[in-house]
């Protein structure tokens, strides 16, 4: 026992004496400075609320530290974040700070550019929209679509304000080629042309009555 115990604290003794050393030659390393330009990223987004403008993709972030630590810096290492949890309807105007980065230890931020990013925020709308669904092909010789029911047939969709000018949204194409007899196919909402938060539904159901020509 008495000897594991003398292991051990030799290998404390070899740790801080390590530590100590390294602490003192970055130390006595003179401090560089140098920039990155990183990505700006976003967090803390109110749920009732979407971003209209496009705020910066990056930021320039530069940093000082001793030389040892900066000549192994990489701007992976490096991360900006603004928290959007206080964001209101309309312009907003944050400024951002060292404390809006994360860096490794030993490396202080010194300057940001820019250093104030506005974003325009906008109140999300609900908006019921009505399911067409979207046909191509054409049925069996002697028949032809007779009727088509979709269900549902509205759907609740979450969005930007513009929503409200909509009436309805269409399926993806459902293919009638070669159809004699009447059929039922779910079919994804087509959501190429419009921007949602979110929809009550991602597909419906349709049903295509096909009937003998007369």
């Amino acid at each position: 026992m008495r000897n594991f115990l003398l292991s051990n604290l030799r290998l404390k003794v070899f740790a801080l004496v390590f530590a100590a050393a390294l602490w003192f030659f970055v130390a006595g390393q003179s401090n560089m400075e140098i920039g990155f330009f990183v990505p700006l990223g976003f967090k803390g987004t109110p749920k009732d609320l979407v971003m209209t403008s496009s705020p910066p993709d990056e930021v320039e972030v530069r940093v000082s530290g001793p030389k040892l630590f900066i000549n192994n810096l990489s701007p992976s290492q490096i991360t900006a974040e603004l928290d959007l949890s206080g964001s209101k309807d309309g312009l907003n105007s944050y400024r951002l700070t060292p404390g809006d980065v994360v860096t490794p230890m030993g490396i202080e931020v010194t300057r940001l550019r820019p250093s104030t990013v506005d974003i325009r925020m906008e109140k999300l709308v609900n908006a019921g929209l009505k399911v067409r669904a979207r046909l191509t092909g054409r049925p069996a010789d002697g028949y032809r679509v007779a009727d088509v029911m979709v269900f549902p047939r509205v759907v609740t969709a979450v969005g930007k304000h513009d929503i409200k000018e909509l009436d309805s949204i269409y399926t993806k194409p459902v293919d009638v080629s070669g159809l004699n007899s009447s059929t039922s196919v779910t079919a994804p909402l087509d959501l190429s042309e419009n921007d949602f938060r979110s929809l009550s539904v991602n597909k419906v159901e349709v049903k295509i009555i096909i009937k003998k020509e007369r």
